[in-house]
């Protein structure tokens, strides 16, 4: 398969390159800084420069491929919607050119109707509510505008990150008692990747942890 990747120059879309290009896909890296990813040449790897809003560049990456994996995501506080305001630039590009399949991160502060109450992400979306309330709307956004698409999108609900390497995945929703707030990087690559070969939480927001 041929696969886009934005946000492929943090830790989680380097993990995201590494085992797709293990897995023998073919992947397009969109970056704003290609620098960060010279380390990790590979014939079936291509490095697109480019920023959010260059819809033009966006549309080049996201032609001809068979999935788009998006890890963006906000850290602390934000100044502008350029992250949310870039999940709709690619929409937009992805519906051009025929493109159906997203696979986007996000949060539990992303609701969900499966979702029962949980006092641990309940306290953990508060705090992040009050101490960084500008990323908590630009996650909210970037939720809303994939949910309100008209492609095959799966949100892939996660809590803490941390680099421990593969492990087991428990799937489910907030609030039954079966996801946890830690998962390792490796473990959301793994099953991102999972998720675009089997489409099996197509216009579904699942939440996963270890």
């Amino acid at each position: 398969m041929k696969i886009t990747v934005f946000g492929s120059s943090g830790p989680l879309g380097i993990e995201l390159i590494k085992q797709a290009l293990d897995r023998g896909h073919e992947v397009i890296a969109y970056a704003r800084n290609p620098k960060k990813l010279h380390d990790h040449t590979h014939e079936r790897l291509t490095i697109i420069e480019g920023k959010l809003t260059d819809q033009q560049k966006i549309e080049q990456a996201v032609t001809g491929v068979d999935a788009v994996i998006s890890v963006l995501g906000p850290k602390g506080r934000l100044k502008d919607t350029e992250l949310s305001d870039g999940i709709q630039n690619i929409i937009e590009s992805m519906n051009k050119v025929g493109t159906k399949r997203l696979v986007a991160l996000s949060t539990g502060s992303v609701k969900d109707p499966q979702d029962r109450f949980d006092l641990t992400y309940s306290i953990l979306v508060l705090l992040i509510r009050i101490i960084a309330n500008s990323a908590y709307q630009e996650i909210i956004r970037m939720g809303k505008l994939i949910r309100s698409s008209n492609l095959d999108w799966t949100l892939v609900r996660v809590g803490f990150l941390n680099d421990d390497g593969v492990k087991p995945v428990k799937v489910g929703y907030y609030g039954h008692g079966n996801v946890n707030v830690k998962i390792s990087r490796s473990s959301v690559a793994k099953f991102m990747l999972d998720q675009v070969e089997s489409g099996e939480y197509i216009r579904k927001s699942p939440a996963i942890s270890n």
